[in-house]
């Protein structure tokens, strides 16, 4: 615990917690993350990662004015889903399970970085009541706007193979 502290390291991670919260779990089980802890891996799992960068969402940044781009946002997450969704086409994978895995759930992550830059920006204390607000509020709107360009590509390229609606939603 301490070192895992003293390197920013992820910590602990409750791997039940994780199964019992993921929208897969019909499917497969969860026995580990990749190294940094940002993507939880079945076996032969993908850790097909993008970001968004939050600090180029600023409107007039470091002014009165100052205000989170919103759309900007959703527009970004939109892209990066169809982009990391291409990913999974184009790589050579190493191994035909891991190709296969990867084509049967089209597993992706998407986060974001830049958020210190951003609040910095908008004039709001890294830590405080606003700045958790905001994140919040960024990260519900990031969340929204990938599964919603997710559910559109689905409706153009069909959905993932192991994708059962009952079992997933």
């Amino acid at each position: 615990t301490q070192a895992t502290y003293v390197h920013a390291e992820p910590g602990v991670i409750f791997i039940d917690r994780v199964n019992e919260l993921n929208n897969l779990a019909y499917c497969e089980h969860i026995h580990c993350c990749n190294p940094c802890g940002e993507q939880m891996l079945p076996d032969n799992g993908d850790c097909n990662l993008g970001h968004v960068n939050l600090a180029v969402m600023v409107d007039d940044p470091f002014t009165t004015a100052a205000r989170f781009n919103f759309r900007k946002l959703e527009r970004a997450a939109a892209v990066m889903v169809h982009l990391l969704d291409n990913v999974l086409d184009a790589t050579l994978w190493p191994t035909e399970e891991q190709r296969q895995e990867a084509m049967n759930k089209r597993r992706i992550g998407l986060g974001f970085t830049g958020l210190a830059s951003a609040l910095q920006q908008l004039g709001i204390p890294y830590g405080s009541e606003a700045a958790v607000h905001l994140t919040r509020t960024i990260a519900k709107t990031q969340a929204v706007a990938a599964y919603w360009a997710s559910m559109c590509l689905a409706k153009e390229r069909g959905a993932f193979p192991l994708f059962d609606a009952d079992k997933f939603c």
